[in-house]
């Protein structure tokens, strides 16, 4: 279930205003983000339980753009163990 909460906008630090380059010193405009409210709402589903994924055999950790290593070993797990809490080996 999705929760909504009011936060401090991000863009202008609660302030509704921005002073930037284009605007002469002594002069704000109103903030695009939150409208010149300081405030902005955040949408998120609050976390309960990893979800699972269907089609995985084997969990590995990623090296960056490519799995190096992966496969059968300590490089790598079941799913099914990984479910469990079981990690591989970082390598």
């Amino acid at each position: 279930m999705k929760q909504t909460v009011d936060t401090e906008c991000s863009s202008c630090g609660g302030t509704g205003l921005y002073c930037g380059m284009c605007e002469p010193k002594g002069t704000a405009v109103i903030c695009c983000r939150c409208g010149g409210t300081g405030c902005e709402k955040i949408s998120y589903t609050p976390f309960t339980r990893r979800k699972g994924k269907q089609g995985v055999n084997t969990v590995s950790w990623s090296r960056g753009t490519f799995i190096l290593n992966a496969g059968p070993g300590k490089a790598s797990v079941s799913y099914r163990d990984f479910e469990n809490g079981v990690l591989p080996e970082r390598r």
